[in-house]
């Protein structure tokens, strides 16, 4: 096993990107008829790569696909470094996106009318741009909220930004989620509260500020870092300064994030500020919000041990939440397994929670139902990580699964390329699925002496998923 990555408390923050590199492109067309009217050929199967960097999120639509493209930084370096690829139907590109000078894209969602909301950050503000087919802005929001800094906060010690719209640690604390053509927002603040908000669109005016809703009070959070390796493979350093968010077309929103007593103790505050005891100690938090900004339920997933969120889904009937849970220190490193979480949508009640331990280590980046109760889930598996430390390595194999009702699954296989492997996002499309992700990706110390080897290779997948 390579050297251990001790891990400790700290609160730092990165510096900028270096520059995106150019991606090459590969994608099916549709091939039009010509001559006589006859019957058009059937679509094409969506296969779009990029080289150089992974496809961390796919969504679509009537009109078209949106991809957000990430080049992988090493820790030593500020990020994420997003861009987004925009596509008709056919998935022809129609346009590119990249943020202005001194801004990161963080997140995106995909309207009914083919628009996008993207999210950007800097070290302290939030703005939110609205985006056609071929990537031109049409309205761009600065966000901003006098009252973060007069949120609850419960101290104990660390450091803190009041007056700020992000944590001092990372910026990569703000989601986005389409409510139709308008947009439902989260974000971790510099008191660290989730607090989120909806903003409702229209062509003229562009963005307005509908709502706030606290869903999480300030509290005292710490960092962590390593004391060697160069990636942080699963962004497992910073998980729990990351919020989760989905929204579906009634404007009913569910928001996510973990508690870990050493690094952030939510489940106290959450329980002290709001009147609502929780018997758990390390596991995930999600909150429902009515329409109107209420805030509804709050439901502890207690998962026992240190745990991660890195995916949450409204279904229709469910909100789902996966991730991935420590669930023994084994001597090999295979301890970390994938867990699911279902809560219903109706009372926010806790319906099931199952641990998947498909092969070594495993973890889920995303999930979307299918019909009869069944979820497809995707992430990877096959790893092992330090037992006493964050290296995780270098081999991994992609996971797709369906998952039934009852907690037993059955894998779909998908093709492996070289080193790392991970599907990390699942759109539908026409019957069939979209699968982003990426291929030959490092581990946690893959380029500790070749810089030139922290690099991956993404792809989107149109897939069929046939369930008996």
């Amino acid at each position: 096993m390579r050297r251990p990555l001790a891990e400790h408390r700290q609160c730092a923050r990165a510096t900028g990107p270096r520059p995106f590199i150019v991606l090459g492109l590969s994608l099916s067309l549709v091939v039009a008829c010509s001559g006589n009217v006859k019957d058009p050929p059937p679509a094409q199967p969506i296969n779009f790569d990029v080289t150089g960097a992974t496809i961390t999120k796919v969504q679509s639509g009537p009109a078209g696909i949106a991809m957000m493209e990430e080049r992988l930084t090493s820790l030593l370096e500020g990020g994420p470094d997003r861009r987004l690829a925009l596509s008709s139907p056919a998935g022809v590109v129609s346009g590119r996106y990249a943020p202005p000078a001194g801004w990161l894209l963080i997140d995106f969602a995909q309207h009914p009318s083919g628009e996008v909301s993207a999210v950007l950050a800097d070290p302290r503000q939030v703005r939110v741009v609205r985006l056609d087919r071929a990537g031109t802005v049409r309205a761009d929001f600065l966000m901003t909220d006098p009252l973060v800094a007069s949120d609850p906060f419960y101290d104990d010690g660390g450091s803190r930004d009041d007056t700020s719209m992000l944590p001092t640690s990372t910026v990569d604390a703000v989601r986005v989620a389409a409510i139709g053509e308008d947009l439902a927002v989260a974000l971790r603040t510099g008191r660290h509260a989730l607090v989120a908000y909806r903003c409702d669109y229209a062509t003229r005016s562009g963005f307005v500020l509908v709502w706030r809703a606290l869903a999480e009070p300030g509290l005292t959070m710490f960092g962590r870092r390593v004391t060697s390796g160069s990636y942080d493979t699963f962004g497992q350093l910073d998980n729990h300064w990351r919020i989760f968010l989905d929204a579906d077309a009634a404007g009913n929103v569910a928001v996510a994030s973990v508690s870990h007593p050493l690094y952030i103790d939510l489940f106290p505050a959450h329980a002290d500020h709001f009147r609502t005891p929780f018997d758990a100690a390390f596991g995930a938090l999600v909150t429902r919000i009515a329409p109107d900004g209420q805030i509804l339920t709050a439901t502890v997933v207690d998962t026992g041990t240190v745990a991660e969120v890195h995916g949450l889904r409204m279904t229709g009937h469910e909100i789902a939440v996966v991730g991935r849970v420590y669930s023994e220190r084994r001597p090999d490193g295979t301890g970390w397994n994938a867990y699911v979480a279902r809560i219903s949508q109706n009372n926010g009640g806790l319906l099931s929670y199952r641990v998947l331990d498909i092969d070594r280590g495993d973890v889920l980046f995303d999930v979307a139902p299918l019909a009869e109760g069944r979820l497809l889930v995707a992430g990877a598996t096959g790893y092992w990580q330090n037992p006493s430390g964050a290296s995780i390595s270098e081999e991994t194999a992609p996971l797709l699964a369906v998952l039934n009702p009852d907690g037993s699954f059955e894998r779909i296989a998908v093709s492996a390329g070289a080193r790392q492997n991970q599907v990390r996002s699942l759109a539908p499309r026409h019957g069939n699925w979209l699968m982003g992700g990426m291929v030959n990706g490092p581990g946690t110390h893959s380029a500790d002496g070749n810089p030139a080897l922290l690099v991956a290779d993404g792809y989107v997948r149109e897939i069929t998923v046939e369930v008996p």
